[in-house]
């Protein structure tokens, strides 16, 4: 049983379309320097504010928490806020073709961005409040990184395990690398082609964390 506020937010991809198809069509009766940037306002802008409103009245606390509706999820409600980017990656991709935009953008969701990253057009991050990168770094194309995992427990209950994904700078990143929930990707490292840094592990170490990850879920 969903509570009020996640039933609430549940709509937020519905509102925002019906917001996106007002300004375009605003714009299309009407175009001008004003109506083009309600249509900026209305796609970039009013998600990641409303994102950073709400978080204000409920934080989003790292670790594992539920998601079965028995009391409001941040993290879910965050999800909601976020999907029409899932649904519809053009509108991230746009930002990527403009240096400096993406990063500025990342930061409007409350993640930590250092200067002259480089994006490739194609790629996913689908925690855009919960990255920490540093300067310089490169990432290749179809990178993905996550900072949570969702499971479902033996007990039915519904989990989700949350957690900043941490780049260092002047850290390379190839092609089809995934980076998962409270990874970490030390400065100056070189990331394999297809490599996945898993939860909780640290790049380059020779000890992996995988059973910690399990003991939060369990």
């Amino acid at each position: 049983m969903m509570t009020a506020a996640d039933r609430l937010f549940s709509y937020f991809p519905l509102l925002m379309t019906v917001l996106l198809l007002v300004a375009l069509g605003l714009f299309a009766q009407w175009p001008s320097l004003w109506t083009a940037a309600l249509v900026l306002l209305v796609n970039y802008f009013v998600p990641p504010m409303v994102q950073r409103v709400m978080l204000r009245w409920a934080p989003l606390k790292e670790g594992v928490s539920e998601i079965d509706g028995r009391k409001f999820s941040p993290w879910l409600a965050t999800r909601h806020i976020q999907a029409m980017y899932d649904a519809l990656p053009f509108l991230e991709s746009l930002l990527r073709v403009f240096p400096g935009f993406y990063s500025m953008w990342l930061r409007m969701w409350g993640s930590r961005i250092g200067y002259g990253v480089e994006w490739p057009v194609r790629m996913d991050v689908l925690d855009r409040g919960l990255m920490d990168i540093g300067n310089r770094v490169v990432f290749s194309r179809e990178v993905e990184l996550a900072a949570h995992v969702r499971r479902k427990t033996d007990g039915g209950r519904s989990r989700v395990l949350v957690r900043t994904v941490r780049i260092g700078s002047y850290a390379f990143l190839g092609a089809n690398a995934r980076v998962s929930a409270g990874a970490s990707v030390p400065s100056n490292a070189a990331v394999p082609d297809m490599t996945h840094v898993s939860v909780n592990e640290v790049f380059g170490d020779a000890v992996r964390h995988h059973e910690q990850a399990e003991a939060e879920f369990a």
